[in-house]
């Protein structure tokens, strides 16, 4: 039988410290859902063409997620190009406010013309 193997280092934190991680979350936090949502779906589909990823499923398991759910997330890529850049960028409170839930429509309609027409339509 093997023996069990115990480590123990002495590590000064102060000089391994670098900038608090909660500063960093905050900035996170505190932008707008469906942006964090859709950047993620861009994150995701770049694992998938790099390589770094074989399937959505492996993703998911990787981020404690189900398949469903990062399928969900891959849909907001299915919105027209000039939607995309509005949620990703827009100062507009309405954008900032929106949910996946009440985009849902807009992510299963084909047709961008379309799109962009429930999309003002939402933010009217």
């Amino acid at each position: 039988m093997g023996a069990d193997l115990t480590f123990e280092f002495k590590v000064n934190l102060k000089k391994v410290r670098h900038a608090s991680p909660r500063y960093h979350m905050a900035k996170i936090v505190n932008e707008p859902r469906l942006r964090q949502t859709l950047v993620l779906a861009y994150q995701v589909q770049k694992l998938l063409k790099d390589d770094k990823a074989k399937t959505m499923k492996q993703v998911a398991q990787w981020l404690n997620m189900t398949p469903a759910r990062i399928s969900q997330i891959m849909n907001l890529l299915f919105l027209a190009p000039d939607i995309q850049k509005e949620i990703l960028l827009s100062k507009n409170e309405k954008v900032h406010q929106l949910t996946e839930y009440k985009i849902f429509k807009i992510i299963m309609e084909i047709d961008w013309q379309k799109q962009r027409a429930m999309w003002n339509d939402l933010l009217a």
